[in-house]
Parts: C-alpha cells; sequence; structure tokens
C-alpha cells in the first residue's frame, strides 16, 4: 500500500505526522502515536456524481447516533427526503471502519448540506477521533504543525502557506485534543471558504458516540 509521510528521525517527534495513502488501510495509522491525520485519497465514482449533487440540492442537517451497521438507516430517517443507494451505501462502510478503528460500538454522525463556512477560523477539535468525507465541493483545509489549538490561534503568514486542502471524496481521520496522549497536539484544520457562485458542500463527519450532545 502506498503510504506517503513526512520525514522524522526516530524517537517519534513532537510535531504532527500526516499518513496517505491510496486504500482504505490508510485510515489505520491514524492509531499511530505520531499521526494526527491518516488520509484515504480517493475520487467520488463519476456514476455517482449525479447522485450526490441531488443529495446536496436543498439544505439539511441530520445527526443521530447509532451502532455503525444501523447508521446510515438512521440517519436517512431524520431526512424529509430519501438519500441516494449509493450514499447510504458508502456512509455504511464508513460507519463500520471508523467504529472499528476508534473501538466504539455505537458512533455520532452528522450528514449536512453546507452553503457557508462554519468553522472559518483554523481550530483542533476537543474530540478524540473524527472523521470527514465531503462528497460534494471543497474539501477540509489542514495545517501540519505542531501546538495543537494553542497554536491555531495565533498563526503566522508562513504557516498559512503550508495549508493543503482534502479532495473531494477524500476519507481522513483526525485526532484531537481529546485523544488520549494528544492534549496540545490536535490536527489543525477548518472549513474551505465558500466564495459565491461555489457548489454547497455534503459533508460526513463521525464522532465518537456520546462527547458531542445531539
Amino acid at each position: 500500500m502506498p503510504l506517503l509521510c513526512e520525514a522524522f528521525a526516530a524517537p517519534p517527534p513532537a510535531g504532527p505526522c500526516t499518513v496517505a495513502g491510496a486504500s482504505p488501510e490508510a485510515l489505520l495509522e491514524i492509531l499511530r502515536p505520531e499521526v494526527n491525520l491518516a488520509i484515504w485519497g480517493r475520487e467520488i465514482p463519476r456514476s455517482i456524481q449525479g447522485a450526490m449533487r441531488r443529495a446536496a440540492a436543498q439544505p439539511f442537517q441530520a445527526s443521530v447516533e447509532a451502532p455503525p451497521d444501523h447508521m446510515a438507516e438512521a440517519l436517512e430517517s431524520h431526512l424529509p427526503a430519501g438519500l441516494p443507494p449509493e450514499l447510504l451505501v458508502d456512509i455504511h462502510g464508513l460507519a463500520i471502519a471508523f467504529a472499528t478503528i476508534a473501538g466504539q460500538p455505537a458512533i455520532r454522525a452528522r450528514l449536512e448540506v453546507v452553503t457557508d463556512q462554519p468553522c472559518p477560523r483554523f481550530h483542533a477539535d476537543a474530540v478524540g477521533l473524527r472523521l470527514l468525507c465531503t462528497y460534494r465541493g471543497a474539501g477540509t483545509q489542514w495545517l501540519a504543525l505542531p501546538g495543537g489549538g494553542a497554536a491555531a490561534q495565533d498563526l503566522c503568514a508562513e504557516s498559512l502557506s503550508r495549508m493543503e486542502s482534502l479532495g473531494t471524496g477524500d476519507v481522513a481521520i483526525l485526532k484531537g485534543e481529546g485523544h488520549p496522549g494528544n492534549a496540545g497536539r490536535g490536527c489543525i484544520h477548518r472549513s474551505p471558504p465558500m466564495p459565491p457562485g461555489a457548489p454547497a458542500r455534503l459533508l460526513l463527519c463521525l464522532d465518537e458516540a456520546g462527547r458531542i450532545p445531539l
């Protein structure tokens, strides 16, 4: 499996390490202590891009907590209109993968159409592990910098020049400040800007259950 990892000398560095791969096994790398962002790089197949566009046609937000096997159905039951079958199948697979990696019998999911920039400032989340996948529109922006949430509050122009973005369809697991042993080392990221005329984003966010009120 091809992986891309910033080069650090042993022992594990104080700064963050990002791992990316072309297969879902790349997400397992988030369990390494020095890794705070693991990316499965993939593209939404052309055959279902139309379905993603239709799913994002109207603003909505649905948040549920459920076992991974029932996550897709639970989300669909909280929406005014049904989801494309292709999207349900993908959510089902991601929910099972995330719950397995996080070691959780139930997880929290939020599926929403985003038409603005809800998190414009770079920050690190106060969560354990978080999975993000943008099915349509621009992906999450991130910085491979040490210091977590404290460093995110005082970024300079040089730091911002190192900004990178997830692609549409990419699956990423971010390690937050609440992960055991990761205080002050959470992945620094933000929502992408939404310039006039930009397509609405269809975003899936998976968290460990119980951390965030529904």
